[in-house]
């Protein structure tokens, strides 16, 4: 004897598939960077030491582990949050690397982050982190200041 699917048990069945499929993902066991406000107008000459292009500075209280303020060249530069993106809490700040220069390295989870170098400033160059520093706007404003801002 066959059995017939009306159409009804065939869209019951194709609509509860399709609600497995939203609601069932991937976990990647890593937590989303925390969404903090950020707003500083930061003196070149006193606050950022004159960095020249191609070098950084590290600068506390802002964001959750303090900034690194790197300057890609005279007139620009980018800002990041020195809380790994793999672990973001005020107890896994970065440090820079004692083995290598220009990689800023997390002592919680041993993620590594590129500041100079090879790679893009902030770009991770070793795990478990998979997504890169998380970055600040950054204005410079010709009149001897940075702003930095979400």
């Amino acid at each position: 004897m066959k059995r017939i699917i009306s159409h009804s048990n065939l869209r019951f069945f194709l609509i509860s598939i399709l609600i497995l499929l939203i609601f069932v993902r991937c976990d990647d066991n890593e937590i989303p960077f925390p969404n903090v406000s950020v707003y500083t107008i930061l003196s070149v000459d006193t606050q950022l030491g004159n960095i020249l292009p191609q070098n950084y500075v590290e600068i506390d209280g802002y964001g959750i582990g303090g900034l690194i303020i790197y300057r890609v060249n005279n007139n620009s530069f980018l800002a990041f949050d020195r809380a790994c993106t793999y672990e973001a809490s005020p107890s896994c700040i970065l440090q820079e690397s004692d083995e290598y220069i220009g990689i800023f390295d997390c002592p919680c989870c041993g993620s590594g982050f590129w500041m100079i170098g090879e790679d893009i400033p902030g770009t991770v160059q070793q795990g478990p982190a998979n997504v890169p520093l998380k970055q600040y706007r950054c204005f410079f404003n010709g009149a001897n200041s940075v702003t930095v801002t979400n």
